[in-house]
C-alpha cells in the first residue's frame, strides 16, 4: 500500500532517509500536483542514456512504497519540472499537508538527526545524489543552496558524520557581474570520507569523483540502497604526495629491522595451517617507533609476516613455480616476507604498513632482486598491480609512480 510524505513511519528507514534528503535537497512544492519534486538533474551531454536508466530504475525501488509520479523526458508537463537546457528526469512525491520548507523540515529534522548513522548517510546520498557536482579545478562536491532551513539540516547532519561542508556565498561566486545561487560545498581533502562513507546512487557522479582521483580505487556495493555504490582509496589531491625524505641512516636502520625479521622467521618452527587464512581487510593502527642506540625503527611484528606467508602458501608471489628449498625446522617451502611499500615510509600515512596486505612472499632470488637488482620494475610493477585493491582497503594508498620512487 503506498503512503503519502506525512505518513513515513519511524524511525526512519535507509529508503525515506534518502527520499527525504533527495526532497530536502531539491526544496520545491509544487502545488498543483500536490507534490514535492525530486529531481536527478545533468548538464547537457555529461549523462549517457545507460547511465541515466540505470539511475531511474534504482529510484523506482526505493520509491516504490510511496505516492510517487515517475516524470520522464517523453511526458507533455517533463518541461514544468525540469531545468531548460538540462538532462535527467524527476519524481514527484506526494503529500497533503506539508507543504513549506518550514513544514519539512519541522516534521522531519529531529528524526533525522537522531536517526542511526546509516540511516543519515541515507540522507546525505538523496541529498547529493540528484544535483550535486564535482567541480573539476577545486575538486570540492558542491550543491545549490534551495532553503536555508533545508541547507542547515544537511550540514548539521554532515557534521554529525563527521564530514565537514560550509556554505559559499553567492557574493563570492559573482560570474560576469551577475551573482550566482549560495552553495553547500564539501572540500576535496572530505570527498574520499564522503565516498567511502556515505556513497551515492548516480552512476554519472560516482564515474566524475573516480576520474579526479589520482590513486587507485575500490568501488563497494551497498544493497542498503539499491544501485548505491561507495568508493575506498580515493585521493582528490592535484599533486601527488610529497614523499618525505629518507636519509641513508634510516634506510640501512630499517633494511637491518627487515634482516632481523627475516632471521626470527627462519629459526621459528612454522606449524602448518590447519584452515585457510585470509586478509582482514580492516586498516591497523600505527604502533610507536623503537628506539634503540639513539636510532629509531618502526616495528615488524613476527605473526604478521608468518600470516603473510600462511596466505600466499609459501610461494613466492611473482611465479610461485620460482625455485627455493625446503626448511628443516618444519618441511615447508623457504620464501620471504617483504613490504611492498617499505617500512621507512611510515611517517607518509596514517595507518601501519606492518600488515599482511603489505607483505608478501618472495622467493630468495626475487626479494634480492627487488632491493638490489637494476630491473627493479620487472618485479614491482606486477606485485603492485596485484596489491594496489588490497592495499587500498586497509587505508594505503598510493600509486605507482609514489611506490617506484620509493625504490630509486
Amino acid at each position: 500500500m503506498s503512503f503519502l510524505l506525512e505518513n513515513i513511519q519511524t524511525p526512519l528507514s535507509e529508503q525515506t532517509a534518502y527520499i527525504l534528503g533527495g526532497i530536502v535537497s531539491a526544496c520545491s512544492y509544487n502545488e498543483e500536483q500536490s507534490a514535492w519534486l525530486l529531481p536527478v538533474i545533468h548538464n547537457p551531454g555529461k549523462v549517457t542514456s545507460t547511465d541515466l536508466q540505470s539511475h531511474q530504475n534504482s529510484l523506482k525501488k526505493i520509491l516504490s512504497g510511496m505516492y510517487a509520479k515517475f516524470i520522464k523526458k517523453t511526458d507533455d508537463n517533463y518541461k514544468k519540472y525540469m531545468q531548460p537546457n538540462k538532462q535527467g528526469f524527476v519524481f514527484l512525491v506526494s503529500s497533503a499537508t506539508i507543504k513549506t520548507p518550514e513544514n519539512l523540515i519541522e516534521t522531519f529534522s529531529e528524526h533525522i538527526m537522531i536517526a542511526s548513522e546509516k540511516v543519515r548517510c541515507a540522507f546525505i546520498t538523496g541529498a547529493f545524489d540528484g544535483r550535486s557536482s564535482l567541480d573539476k579545478h577545486t575538486r570540492m562536491l558542491s550543491l545549490d543552496e534551495k532553503h536555508p532551513l533545508c541547507s542547515d539540516l544537511i550540514i548539521n547532519v554532515l557534521k554529525s558524520l563527521k564530514i565537514t561542508a560550509s556554505i559559499n556565498k553567492s557574493r563570492d561566486r559573482i560570474t560576469g557581474g551577475n551573482p550566482r545561487k549560495n552553495q553547500i560545498r564539501i572540500s576535496a581533502a572530505d570527498v574520499p570520507e564522503f565516498a567511502k562513507t556515505v556513497g551515492l546512487i548516480s552512476p554519472t557522479r560516482v564515474k566524475d569523483i573516480e576520474n579526479a582521483s589520482i590513486s587507485n580505487f575500490i568501488e563497494e556495493k551497498d544493497n542498503s540502497l539499491s544501485g548505491l555504490i561507495k568508493i575506498k582509496g580515493l585521493r582528490l589531491s592535484k599533486q601527488q604526495r610529497k614523499l618525505k625524505k629518507v636519509s641513508v641512516d634510516k634506510r640501512s636502520h630499517e633494511a637491518g629491522a627487515d634482516q632481523k625479521l627475516i632471521d626470527e622467521i627462519s629459526s621459528t618452527k612454522i606449524t602448518k595451517p590447519t584452515k585457510e587464512v585470509s586478509y582482514t581487510g580492516k586498516p591497523k593502527k600505527k604502533i610507536s617507533t623503537v628506539t634503540q642506540s639513539q636510532t629509531t625503527t618502526f616495528p615488524r611484528d613476527k605473526k604478521v609476516s608468518l600470516k603473510a606467508l600462511k596466505i600466499a602458501n609459501y610461494t613466492c608471489e611473482i611465479d610461485a613455480q620460482h625455485q627455493t628449498f625446503i626448511r628443516k625446522k618444519d618441511d615447508l617451502p623457504y620464501t620471504e616476507p617483504h613490504h611492498l611499500v617499505p617500512m621507512a615510509y611510515s611517517d607518509d600515512f596514517d595507518v601501519s604498513l606492518d600488515i599482511e596486505e603489505n607483505i608478501v612472499s618472495l622467493c630468495s632470488t626475487c626479494h634480492n632482486q627487488v632491493h638490489y637488482g637494476k630491473d627493479i620494475e620487472i618485479i614491482l610493477k606486477p606485485l603492485y598491480e596485484r596489491r594496489k585493491d588490497l592495499l587500498a582497503r586497509v587505508g594505503i594508498y598510493i600509486t605507482y609512480a609514489e611506490l617506484l620512487k620509493m625504490y630509486k
